[in-house]
């Protein structure tokens, strides 16, 4: 492969010269051509460069351009990665995104929306007093702000199909945009039909008990797991905005979601050993039919300047409802059984916030205010087990927060931040089964933050300091439990404390060079985990608070040349952290065990195109992490994504974009894991398979999008109360 990339490079730098005098870019482009005499002199605006202490990347104009979904394009936007087929900002987790500011409800939006529309992203690795104290990162989208008035409209539909497996997703897209002087009125439809099969797991987990006469008893399940699962959907929007002067925008947005049919199968089958011999065996089969999981959410908002007050106001209406059935049939060396089972959840949420900005002194001074109240029912039953029983709870959370931030600029010195947030949250968790496991309590907190960016020379850096929190989710807290088999149980935890903290980052910028480096002190990190339930081999899967703190230290750099054609972006990167326990096992004399998750990981991306004539471009992108321990989460083998593409643009507009892709080549972009927890170890392959919401990333996707007339929504509303919608 280094051979492979030696020989592009040549071959790019050697296209850049020859087209050199025939190749302009337009205006927007990040490349600017000035014309002397006779000579071309090319000069490369940094696509990555540094505002405020965030890395904003440049899209429009870049091969970012052209990465196909919103979600794609992320992926390779320096400081973020995938991870279990989860976008994280690296270092700091899944972060919340704005588009436009407007606060994204729904992560499905990331894939309706197409990396064409977007004219830069914006990283914020230490985000300030203003946002929620849940927010760990923000990803801030702009789209292109094209002119005109009149109807446009834009039609997307792609198609991936994998290649070892039924696994298809199909999307297909269509917005529109009227426009007429200062109102603007919108409206889209998405349609998405999935077919997900076959996802194979194979496991093996192991329970060590201590009897009475101090014997050890090690019970021993050994087999696979197999998933499918079919769905379609569509998601509506509808909107008005009106602008009615420079400097003063009002508007309201609706979305709906709607679920068409959604069933999902699940099987597992596996030996049951006991001290190495077998004692059982278990088929079992589960067909879950979810009923009208919708969602609805209305956002008005006002976005203005009164006098020399900025103003930013946004109220929130979310609701959720999903309900499933579950039907399960076993079968054992005992016999057969079946369990049946329904769950119901209904969350209904309001959130107002208001931000106000003034200039003071020489700085500029932001006050605020966050009010959201949250109410979930949630209904579970079931039958045809013994020892698990129905459950009903209902759940009302208040969250009020008032916050300030300063910004002041220090001559001959740089931009220093100072900011608090204060928090109250009242949670009331009660259990109507169970009235002993109800919970009350309230969270009084203040959350500082501190910033201080400069200049050296022509290095441009920020050091931040900030303290935030973690609030468990709503299905974390639940107290029914969940039958998953004979031998799996699984179940929440009403007395889940808040997750507190530290973090500390210093950010830079010199050229085509940008670099993060950050550390994190977690104090009662929230984790899954499991431990026997029984003595027969029973486990149960839960959620703790660990009891001692985090370390965690993340750096990496990223280069962003251009030569000639040929435009590459290099993240490498290191994350690490402190981790270890004194777990009970039986299998030692002191019936503990020193268990330690400190490997490091190591990550590397680089995403290459070429840009030819005749409006083609060709790219080679590859992501790849190593070995590592992830949490409480030993990862066995490296992950490797290497995708290849190649896209045409078509029409004297270029207005019809054909794009074909080539996706994880090598079937190598998955990765196997172990968990130890003294008494319990589970190893299990493609561990992140199932959750990254599309069983195989080795696949072929083929996309056509059509635009006319392109004007862009001026819609400016920000949704107040994404982190508790999050956590629905």
């Amino acid at each position: 492969m280094t051979t492979l990339k030696l020989c592009l490079a040549a071959i790019a730098a050697m296209l850049g010269v020859a087209t050199a005098n025939a190749q302009t870019e337009k205006k927007d482009s990040v490349n600017y051509s000035l014309n002397l005499q006779e000579f071309v002199v090319k000069s490369t605006a940094p696509r990555t460069k540094m505002r405020n202490g965030a890395m904003v990347t440049r899209i429009v104009g870049s091969p970012l351009e052209s990465a196909g979904s919103v979600e794609d394009m992320l992926s390779r936007v320096p400081g973020m990665m995938r991870m279990g087929g989860q976008l994280q900002v690296i270092g700091k987790g899944s972060p919340i995104y704005y588009i436009n500011g407007r606060k994204v409800q729904d992560l499905e939006e990331l894939k309706r929306l197409r990396s064409q529309d977007i004219r830069e992203v914006e990283v914020v690795n230490s985000p300030g007093a203003a946002y929620d104290a849940s927010v760990n990162a923000v990803v801030k989208i702009k789209t292109r702000r094209q002119q005109g008035e009149g109807l446009s409209g834009r039609f997307d539909v792609s198609d991936e199909q994998a290649l070892k497996s039924g696994n298809n997703n199909l999307t297909s897209t269509l917005n529109l945009n009227y426009r007429h002087e200062g109102l603007d009125f919108f409206g889209g439809v998405t349609f998405q039909n999935d077919y997900l099969d076959g996802y194979r797991s194979l496991l093996e987990q192991n329970t060590y008990l201590k009897q009475n006469t101090n014997s050890i008893v090690s019970h021993t399940q050994t087999g696979y797991t197999q998933s499918d699962q079919k769905f379609s959907r569509m998601f509506f929007n509808a909107g008005v905005n009106w602008q009615f002067d420079d400097d003063n925008f009002i508007g309201v947005k609706l979305e709906r979601g709607i679920w068409l049919k959604n069933r999902y199968w699940f099987e597992m089958e596996e030996d049951v050993l006991r001290n190495g011999m077998k004692e059982d065996y278990l088929k079992s089969e589960s067909d879950i039919k979810y009923k009208n999981p919708n969602t609805l959410l209305v956002n008005a908002y006002y976005n203005g300047k009164i006098g020399k007050w900025g103003i930013d106001a946004n109220v929130d209406y979310y609701s959720q409802c999903d309900k499933n059935d579950n039907h399960v049939n076993e079968q054992a060396m005992s016999g057969m059984r079946t369990v049946e089972s329904m769950t119901e959840n209904k969350s209904h949420l309001f959130a107002a916030r208001l931000i106000a900005e003034h200039p003071l002194w020489t700085g500029k001074l932001q006050l605020g205010g966050e009010m959201t109240t949250v109410c979930r029912d949630n209904d579970y039953r079931i039958s045809g087990v013994d020892n698990i029983f129905d459950r009903m709870s209902k759940v009302n959370e208040q969250n009020y927060a008032a916050f300030f931030e300063y910004g002041i600029m220090i001559p001959k010195a740089g931009m220093l931040t100072l900011g608090m947030r204060y928090e109250h949250v009242a949670f009331d968790f009660d259990d109507k089964t169970d009235p002993s496991r109800s919970v009350k309590r309230n969270h009084d907190d203040f959350f500082p933050s501190l910033s201080f960016g400069t200049r050296l020379g022509t290095v441009e850096m920020q050091l931040s300091y900030g303290v935030k929190t973690t609030r468990p989710s709503y299905y974390q807290l639940r107290s029914e439990i969940d039958y998953g088999s004979k031998y799996t149980l699984q179940t929440g935890n009403p007395l889940l404390e808040n997750e507190i903290r530290h973090t500390l980052d210093l950010s830079g910028r010199w050229k085509w060079i940008a670099f993060n480096v950050n550390y994190l002190h977690i104090k009662d990190a929230i984790y899954d985990w499991t431990s026997p339930y029984d003595d027969n081999g029973v486990v149960m899967i839960g959620m703790v608070n660990f009891d001692r703190p985090i370390d965690v230290f993340c750096a990496f750099v990223n280069l962003s040349p251009t030569v000639g054609v040929w435009t590459t972006s290099n993240t490498v990167g290191v994350q690490k952290q402190w981790l270890s326990f004194n777990l009970d096992d039986p299998r030692e004399a002191t019936g503990k065990r020193h268990v330690t998750y400190d490997k490091p990981m190591l990550i590397f991306n680089s995403d290459n195109a070429f840009r030819l004539k005749r409006d083609w471009q060709l790219e080679l992108n590859s992501q790849f992490y190593s070995k590592a321990h992830y949490r409480n989460v030993r990862l066995l083998q490296a992950y490797w994504n290497l995708t290849a593409a190649v896209q045409k643009s078509f029409l004297k507009d270029k207005s019809l974009v054909v794009r074909l892709s080539f996706c994880d080549i090598f079937n190598t972009a998955k990765q196997d894991a172990v968990i130890d927890l003294g008494n319990y170890t589970l190893k299990q392959g493609d561990v992140f398979g199932e959750g990254r919401g599309n069983y195989s990333f080795h696949r072929v996707a083929l996309s056509v999008r059509y635009a006319f007339n392109a004007t862009k929504s001026k819609y400016k509303g920000k949704s107040a109360g994404e982190a508790a919608i999050k956590r629905m």
